[in-house]
């Protein structure tokens, strides 16, 4: 006989006989049902821009309508952890979610709003809120691709018109934002990271300014790269940094703020990578603000402001029934701005002031079309966004104007964290006082 084997050819196992497999009880199987369902609305809404405080709040109302009691819920930027602490002498049941991707889809976001509302308003039961469940996340984008470059390339020429541009600026920003919506797709499509997708974006846009000058058009190539760059500020990110930091989400906010960072920085690189090539093949690129436009032309920039606004809400997929209230949101931003800059406020200020309404807005329209507060925040903020100011500054530091560009570099950031922290104290305002069907609603 073989040495090592048993009687009928059977291997002998060293580790003697394997331990039996511990299966969960009935109770635990329930509650990992429950806290799976939990995550995976959770994991929705952090993939697209909720607050960590919102999905915080949402996986833990699904839980408890759902039966369970001592419930934790900790968001991170890349996960979601969720403990069912059944007593204190038993061991917790836990699971863990991972948020891998970050595709801002406002129509499924808002579809999971509305799950939580009929399952905490105890319309659905958990079956039939799994089934609701698995029919989102399945369900096809509600734009076709082609659709999507065409609303982005609408949200450039929007905000070119809104920063002072004529008919032949515009036109030249919407076919820049079409060649930077499509190079920059197909780079994240082959998995790039956005930080380099950034980068060649900006680099796009800050040549074809570059090769209008050498055209010599007559136009201001600043307002080129500024629409053509817009696409790719992360003014929802940085909206969510600050709203994270302010509610105590300290960890959370700390990753979106460094996320902001990097994508500007690539944004920054690749301006300034194309205007050092501009240094050196001799092409000067003009650096004058353009003007903010008299009242004559404030219909006209409205109009804009309306058409910037509804394109950016669709171009990240939001319901065609909020299209029109997301360019009011966009309206109302943009107005507000301009009426505080007549009075001679600052831009920060206005900015910030105009940010307020946007956000106390946003959460009335949300609440009013039963759809996510993200969907008019988004909107909203895309006039207000500083893209022309990060050209500025940029163009000076390649001139060799580090104190100029530094200092257009730091308003921009200003004008940023004001938009953001305004957003969020709007939305505070606008929501009802604690207590009653104000606190089941919220």
């Amino acid at each position: 006989m073989v040495a090592g084997r048993r009687r009928g050819g059977r291997r002998r196992d060293p580790a003697g006989p394997p331990e039996p497999v511990h299966l969960p009880e009935p109770e635990e199987r329930e509650a990992y049902r429950i806290l799976d369902f939990a995550l995976r609305a959770g994991e929705v809404l952090l993939s697209g821009g909720a607050a960590a405080s919102d999905v915080t709040a949402a996986t833990i109302a699904l839980a408890r309508a759902c039966g369970l009691r001592g419930l934790v819920s900790e968001v991170t930027f890349t996960s979601i952890t969720m403990s069912y602490l059944r007593a204190p002498d038993v061991a917790p049941v836990t699971s863990v979610r991972l948020v891998q991707e970050r595709n801002p889809d406002y129509t499924r976001v808002t579809e999971i709003h509305n799950l939580v509302d009929d399952v905490v308003s105890r319309r659905i039961g958990l079956a039939e809120a799994v089934a609701r469940l698995e029919a989102i996340e399945s369900r096809r984008p509600a734009y076709r691709r082609w659709a999507i470059t065409g609303f982005r390339a609408l949200l450039g020429a929007g905000f070119a018109v809104l920063i002072g541009a004529g008919l032949l600026v515009t036109v030249i920003a919407f076919v820049t934002t079409v060649l930077v919506d499509r190079t920059t797709g197909a780079l994240v499509a082959r998995r790039l990271p956005d930080f380099y997708a950034n980068v060649v974006g900006a680099a796009i846009a800050t040549a074809v300014a570059m090769a209008v000058t050498v055209a010599d058009l007559g136009v201001r190539p600043s307002l080129i790269v500024a629409s053509g760059i817009v696409l790719l500020l992360p003014g929802v990110t940085l909206v969510g940094a600050v709203q994270d930091a302010i509610n105590g989400f300290v960890l959370t906010a700390s990753a979106r703020a460094f996320e902001v960072f990097i994508l500007t920085a690539g944004i920054v690189s690749g301006v300034a990578a194309v205007l050092s090539v501009a240094d050196r093949a001799g092409v000067a690129l003009a650096v004058a603000q353009a003007p903010a436009g008299r009242l004559g032309e404030v219909p006209v920039q409205l109009v804009a402001a309306v058409i910037a606004a509804a394109a950016a809400a669709a171009a990240n997929y939001a319901p065609r029934r909020t299209l029109p209230a997301a360019g009011l949101a966009g309206a109302l931003g943009w107005g507000a701005f301009r009426g505080l800059g007549e009075l001679g406020l600052d831009p920060a200020l206005s900015t910030g002031a105009a940010a307020v309404l946007v956000g106390a807005g946003a959460y009335l329209l949300a609440h009013r079309q039963k759809a996510s507060p993200l969907i008019y925040i988004a909107a909203g903020i895309i006039p207000l966004l500083p893209g022309l100011l990060i050209y500025r500054g940029m163009l000076f530091l390649a001139a060799g104007d580090t104190g100029t560009g530094l200092v257009l570099l730091s308003q921009a950031t200003t004008i940023g964290l004001a938009l953001a922290a305004g957003v969020i104290l709007g939305e505070f305002l606008a929501r009802p006082a604690p207590g009653g069907a104000g606190r089941r609603r919220r």
